[in-house]
Formats: C-alpha cells, sequence, structure tokens
C-alpha cells in the first residue's frame, strides 16, 4: 500500500504543478499576439520546469506581477508559482525513480540469484504464492502465471529475482513450454487445486521431455505435483503408474505431510519414553491439514512396541465437518469401528467425541494388528474453559508424551500454550517434560519467549514450504537406500530359505554384513542401479519405504539406545513391531484384510493385514521379511 500511495502523491504533485504553470503563463504571455506562439510557449514553460530551467524564471515572475500591478489573486498565483518551480525537479527525480525502479530489479534479482537451482512453478491456486514465497530463499525461480498480477506484486517478485511468464486466456500451455528450455530446471512444481489440470500439465512436461529423452537429458527429471486431496492424489498416482515410458521422476507433494514426516524425524515420538513403558498418547490441537498429517505419521511412528497402546486425542471446535473428510483416509468399513460418544462437561453440560478403536469387535478380521490403538476426536474450542476440563482429564487418564498444537489463529495459539503448562506440569517440575509442537505461519521463535527447552516451531516458509522441505531429498535418499538394500537381502534370503532354514546365528549375520559392505561400496562408486529401481516403483511403494525408512530411528532407539532388544535373542518380538508398523501403515492408507493370495492395489486389500499369530500361520513365509529392516539396522549401526 505504501508503494501505490507514494505512487499516486508523485504524479498528483507533478499535474498540480503543470497546472499551475500553465495558470502562471496564461498571465505572463497575455501580450503575445500570436495565439500559437501563447499556446507553445505556456506549454513549453511547463515542461521546461521538470528540468530545473523554466521559461518563466521566478525573478521575472515576481517582476512581472509588480508591474502589471495585480491583485490577490495574481499574488498568491505568483507565489505558488515560485514554490511549484523548486517542486517541479524533484517530481522529475521520483518519476525516473519509478521507470527505473523495474529494471533496477531485474538487475538485483539476477545478481542476487546466481549459482542457485533452477526451478520452475506452475499451477494455479491458494499454494502458489506459498511455493514462490518458500523457493526464492534458495532457487532462481521462473513461475508460469494464469491470473494478472498487480505491478506491485510483480515487482516484489522480480526484486526477489523471479522470472514471471504471462500465460493469456488464448495461449497453451504447449506454447509456452517452446520458448522454454525445460532441461535448464532441477525440479518442477504444479500445484494447481485441480488434478486434472496438473495431469494436463505432466502430459504436456512429458510430451517436451521426449524430444530430449534420445540424450538423456531428462530421463530422471524431478517433478513435483502438489495434492492434498486423497483421491486427487490417487489419481495422478493411476496416471504416472500406468505409462509405459516415464520419462520424469514424480512425486506426490503434500506440504503438510513432508513437514510431519521432518518433525517426527528431529523430534521423535519416543523422547519421553521412560522406562518400560513403550504406550504412545499423542495430543493435536487444530485439526486442519497439518494436524490430520501429524495423526497419520504419528501413528506410524507411535509404533514402539507390538503390544502397546497409542492413544491420540484431537481438539477441535469443527471436528463435525472434518471427521467425514478425514476419514477418507481408511477403508470405508472403519466406519463400522467409529462410535460417537457424550464427553460430560459439567453437570447438564456435554459435548461430542467421535472415538475410533482398532481392532475393533464388529471387524476384528478386517484390521486385525497387535496392540492397541484409540483414536479420539473431541468437539471443544481450545479458547474455551471446557477445554482445558477435557485435556485434564484426558492427561489424568494417560498422561500425554507428545503434543502438537496447530491452531490458525497466533493469539489463540499463544494463550493456549500458557494454559497448557499449568495443565502439564507436574509436582516438582520446572518446565513441561514433553515435546510440544507449534506450528507457526511467521518466523516466531515460541521456544525463546515460553522458556521450555522442549517446545519447538515448525514454521510454514521454512518448514513446509521451502525448497528442502518439499523436495524432501534428504529422507528420500535415506529411502532409496533402505529399499535398495531390502531387495538386496530380500533376494539373498529367498535363495537362503530355498536351501536351508534361517538361523540367526554369527555364521548368518555376517554373510549378511558381507552382502550389504559389498553392496555400499558398489553404490558409493555408482548410484545409478540405486536410482533406477527407485524410478521403477510405484508412487505407493515408494511412499511404503519412506515410511519404513523412516522407522528405522524408532528401531535404533529400541535396539540399541534403550537396549529394550537384543537382535539375536528377540527376533520374533522385533519382527512383530515392524509388522505391527506396516499393518498401520496399510490401514491409514485405505487397505483392509482379505484372504487371497497377493494383494490387490484397486480393491485396497491384502492378505498380511493381521494379528501376529494369525499371519504365522496363513503367510508363514512372510515372517522372515519383517526382520529384514534389523539386518540392514544392524550393518548402519
Amino acid at each position: 500500500m505504501k508503494r501505490n500511495k507514494y505512487k499516486d502523491y508523485l504524479w498528483y504533485t507533478a499535474l498540480a504543478v503543470f497546472i499551475i504553470c500553465v495558470i502562471e503563463g496564461v498571465f505572463f504571455y497575455h501580450n503575445v499576439e500570436n495565439p500559437f506562439l501563447k499556446v507553445t510557449l505556456n506549454i513549453q514553460n511547463a515542461i521546461k520546469a521538470y528540468k530545473i530551467d523554466p521559461d518563466i524564471k521566478q525573478a521575472e515572475a515576481l517582476a512581472y506581477m509588480q508591474k502589471s500591478g495585480g491583485g490577490i489573486i495574481s499574488v498568491i498565483i505568483t507565489y505558488v508559482y515560485c514554490l511549484a518551480v523548486i517542486v517541479a525537479p524533484f517530481c522529475t527525480v521520483g518519476a525516473l525513480a519509478v521507470l527505473i525502479k523495474k529494471p533496477a530489479s531485474y538487475v538485483r534479482g539476477f545478481f542476487s540469484q546466481r549459482n542457485k537451482k533452477h526451478v520452475l512453478i506452475i499451477g494455479e491456486g491458494k499454494y502458489q504464492f506459498a511455493f514462490i514465497d518458500g523457493q526464492v530463499k534458495d532457487c532462481r525461480v521462473t513461475v508460469i502465471v494464469s491470473r494478472m498480477l498487480s505491478e506491485d506484486t510483480k515487482l516484489k517478485y522480480i526484486n526477489k529475482g523471479v522470472k514471471i511468464i504471462q500465460k493469456y486466456g488464448d495461449m497453451s500451455i504447449e506454447t509456452i513450454f517452446k520458448s522454454l528450455d525445460i532441461r535448464k530446471f532441477n525440479d518442477i512444481f504444479l500445484c494447481d487445486e485441480s488434478a486434472i489440470a496438473n495431469i494436463e500439465y505432466l502430459k504436456s512436461l512429458s510430451e517436451k521431455s521426449s524430444k530430449y529423452s534420445d540424450a538423456g537429458n531428462s530421463a530422471y527429471q524431478q517433478i513435483h505435483v502438489s495434492s492434498a486431496d486423497n483421491s486427487m492424489a490417487e489419481l495422478i498416482r493411476q496416471y504416472y503408474d500406468n505409462l509405459d515410458t516415464k520419462l520424469f521422476d514424480l512425486d506426490i507433494v503434500d506440504v503438510n505431510k513432508m513437514a510431519v514426516n521432518k518433525m517426527y524425524k528431529e523430534h521423535p515420538v519416543y523422547i519421553a519414553n521412560k522406562d518400560d513403558n513403550y504406550d504412545v498418547h499423542i495430543g493435536i490441537i487444530g485439526f486442519g491439514d497439518f494436524g490430520q498429517s501429524s495423526l497419520i505419521q504419528g501413528l506410524n511412528m507411535s509404533v514402539l512396541s507390538a503390544d502397546s497402546k497409542i492413544c491420540i486425542d484431537v481438539f477441535d471446535k469443527d471436528i463435525d465437518s472434518i471427521i467425514g473428510g478425514f476419514m477418507k483416509n481408511f477403508s470405508v468399513d472403519a466406519l463400522e469401528g467409529l462410535k460417537f460418544i457424550k464427553e460430560d462437561i459439567y453437570e447438564g453440560k456435554s459435548t461430542g467425541c467421535y472415538e475410533l478403536k482398532m481392532p475393533f469387535n464388529t471387524s476384528p478380521d478386517k484390521f486385525g494388528m497387535d496392540g492397541e490403538i484409540n483414536i479420539r476426536f473431541f468437539n471443544t474450542d481450545a479458547t474455551k474453559l471446557h477445554f482445558n476440563k477435557i485435556f485434564k482429564k484426558c492427561n489424568d487418564e494417560n498422561p500425554f508424551t507428545y503434543l502438537i498444537i496447530a491452531m490458525a489463529d497466533t493469539r489463540s495459539m499463544a494463550n493456549t500454550i500458557i494454559e497448557l503448562k499449568q495443565l502439564l506440569y507436574k509436582k516438582g517440575d520446572t518446565c513441561i517434560n514433553i515435546p510440544v509442537i507449534v506450528r507457526v505461519k511467521e518466523n516466531n521463535d515460541f521456544a525463546s519467549i515460553y522458556g521450555e527447552k522442549n517446545l519447538y516451531t515448525i514454521n510454514r516458509d521454512k518448514d513446509i514450504y521451502s525448497y528442502k522441505s518439499i523436495t524432501n531429498k534428504e529422507i528420500t535418499n535415506e529411502a532409496k537406500l533402505f529399499n535398495h538394500r531390502y531387495n538386496l537381502l530380500y533376494d539373498v534370503i529367498s535363495g537362503y530359505k530355498k536351501d536351508k532354514n534361517i538361523v540367526v546365528d554369527d555364521k548368518f549375520m555376517l554373510e549378511i554384513e558381507n552382502h550389504l559392505k559389498e553392496d555400499a561400496l558398489r553404490i558409493e562408486k555408482d548410484e545409478t542401479e540405486l536410482n533406477n529401481a527407485w524410478h521403477k516403483m510405484s508412487i505407493f511403494d515408494r511412499e511404503s519405504s519412506i515410511a519404513q525408512s523412516l522407522h528405522q530411528d524408532v528401531k535404533r532407539w529400541l535396539v540399541y539406545d534403550k537396549k529394550a532388544y537384543s537382535l539375536k535373542d528377540n527376533k520374533e518380538e522385533l519382527e512383530r513391531i515392524e509388522h505391527r508398523r506396516w499393518n498401520v501403515f496399510m490401514i491409514t492408507r485405505g487397505f483392509k484384510y482379505e484372504k487371497a493370495g497377493k494383494k490387490d492395489l484397486y480393491a485396497k486389500t491384502h492378505p498380511c493385514i493381521s494379528k501376529w499369530e494369525v499371519l504365522k500361520v496363513e503367510k508363514p513365509d512372510t515372517l522372515e521379511y519383517d526382520y529384514t529392516p534389523y539386518y540392514i539396522l544392524k550393518v548402519n549401526k
């Protein structure tokens, strides 16, 4: 707004100066007989005033006024003219500053973005500007826009080195692609709210990439498609997985999911688990996209033992309108286990609560798993007093071990933290003794403000929309390596099982270690095999590998840090932990159990979604593979 007002004031002042100069000229050139000359001299004087050289000097104007013996109006006009002559050059300087500001911004933006990665952003919607703002710090951004941006918005992004390509209504995206060298972009982000539009962009990019495929320049170009909707994400998965030739690598970006993965990696769920207690109790205040992603991934990362209880309590004033969309993460049959109960607040007053327990009695086979999962969705406003009572009751029943605050309003969130400090304190404590994660929009350092050592922040630009977070390369590369080693050991174990029963002794472990060490040396020299294997995988299998790889930190904590299990003496118990984690992952991706020969990706059924004892009877040949992550863990300890 300040820039707009400055421009307006500048033009208004320049116009006023021009009018005053013209009025003065009317008086001064009154005696010129030639009308044409009278007009041109007047205009010439007004124009030359802007370059500090008016034809009618101030002294001449004052002398003319005295000579003509004008009245009060003439005096006023003359003195105002003298001031206008002084102001006019400043109008000129201001106008020049405005004119050169845009070219100067191009130059400044160019030099500030040198030696950075090139990225291309395509698509309309609520995420477009968030993507741009998050990328400009680390990348040279080119963005294709269909809407008409204001001059202020353009200048803002040009200053940051953003190249803006305007797509008009009569232009096709193919026309724009023809003018771009797609190969120069390290990453391409598709952030349109319409999955159909993103798929059309993918088709056009694929056609463009095919021209360079012979030279091998674009075979593994990274394309990231933003989609937080499960149905739309599934549509994009199917499109990509059904391509005969994949000329690019595609990953589906749920920005909140990426940030949540980073959150659990940096601040593990098990931080507050002491002694022999492996139960997890997570509280989520605010159930928007970030809160929902926190719940889904939280279930995967909360598997600390095969028989522990995982309880997640959700608090949101709009839970009635949210719960339906969230439950689409599960199979429709999961609704059989969803219950609505009344939670008493005080005498005569109660609030609604949806509860989902797994496994549940009505269909124990469809979602069979070891241990117990209990998710409660409380319809309550964190800014109201009754929230405190419900939260305290939940904490008294089973103390929270992890807390996530993802409220939309910063002020309400700040007040809630103050209240939670009181509710979470135990006698003798000097600070909150569980991790509390706060999702913030601005660069607010809540941790230092509140002085809590266990209070951490997830910042929107830094941890959600940044290049590092969206591309997820660190987590993805770990998953690539894990997947490669898992496949290697799968082949080794399969071959071993044909000849003899597997006995996890020193000789067998030495053989496994040798295979992995030899492979590590080979991968260190050339990662082509690793990348090719990942490139050929379906999107779903990649997501499964990422989830499995992320849980390696939990396994490492259990085996080496906490020393709760021995790789040699607790083989079956460790297998049960991994099987339970896998069950949780599959169920939260919409799968259910079906007694069959193999999984069905379209019906979303799998014969291994069951309790461990059932698996031992129905699928005994799969048991050994649940131990494979621990082989990898031993070599990488």
